[in-house]
């Protein structure tokens, strides 16, 4: 059997890392809540199976995206089961906190590899004509870390910045391909992540954290339509952007 003919009548997937906690889990939810097929990929396997057990239109992938083996075993995954990829977000995410100058190598590229490294070789492959449907979107996650200052959050900002940096050009690429590609810019949302640093903070400077952004601290569950929206076709004629969703802190 040909390979085009293995994949005739396969569905469609969207891809989320990142996928067995906080905002990656609520971008999960919501598509299977609309009937999406996803590969749900995250390093804890059990999580995994604990938030998506055998959910049929589920397909888990245990992985380490910073290595050669993790990425193969994603994409071997995909072309598995389905004709292609409509969606991806890439969610997965590490904080390193530290100050200037306490950073150690191997954290600031570990950070590079997972928020920026990743995404850019996943979209490379993702732009080859077999892997993707004939309109595909693609969203990533930033920071506002990146545009302001925030002390100990230097490596992270840095990944970030990095995320930025090649939005435009690998969304200029990916059009002609009829893939769009656009990043949301995150304040402070409260999932485990944010929380291991916010714990750290005494009462008052949680009290200013949170005085800080008029509309509240993000849920993962608003920034999940934010992400569904970029993915969905009502936002068909955007592309190469950045989605400021802060809470109101940039105005405030």
């Amino acid at each position: 059997m040909s390979e085009d003919e293995k994949r005739a009548g396969a569905e469609y997937c969207t891809v989320v890392t990142g996928a067995a906690s906080g905002i990656g889990l609520a971008v999960a939810d919501k598509l299977l809540a609309a009937g999406e097929k996803v590969v749900a990929v995250d390093l804890n396997e059990e999580r995994l199976r604990e938030r998506f057990g055998n959910d049929p239109n589920v397909v888990g992938v245990s992985c380490d995206l910073t290595t050669q083996d993790g990425f193969g075993s994603l994409t071997s995954a995909i072309k598995e089961d389905f004709a292609g990829v409509k969606g991806f977000v890439h969610a997965a995410g590490i904080d390193a906190m530290a100050p200037l100058g306490m950073i150690p190598a191997e954290v600031a590229q570990k950070l590079f590899a997972v928020h920026a490294v990743f995404p850019m070789q996943f979209l490379g492959w993702l732009g080859k004509k077999a892997n993707h449907a004939p309109e595909a979107s693609c969203v990533l996650i930033s920071s506002l870390s990146a545009h302001e200052g925030a002390k100990g959050h230097v490596a992270y900002a840095a990944a970030k910045g990095g995320v930025e940096g090649f939005l435009r050009p690998a969304a200029a690429e990916l059009v002609a391909k009829g893939i769009r590609l656009n990043a949301v810019v995150l304040g402070v949302v409260e999932t485990e992540m944010s929380k291991s640093w916010i714990g750290k903070l005494s009462k008052e400077q949680e009290e200013s954290l949170r005085r800080d952004y008029p509309l509240g601290l993000g849920k993962p569950e608003m920034v999940a339509d934010v992400i569904l929206f970029l993915l969905s076709a009502s936002a068909g004629w955007i592309t190469g952007q950045t989605i400021v969703c802060d809470g109101g802190h940039s105005v405030r």
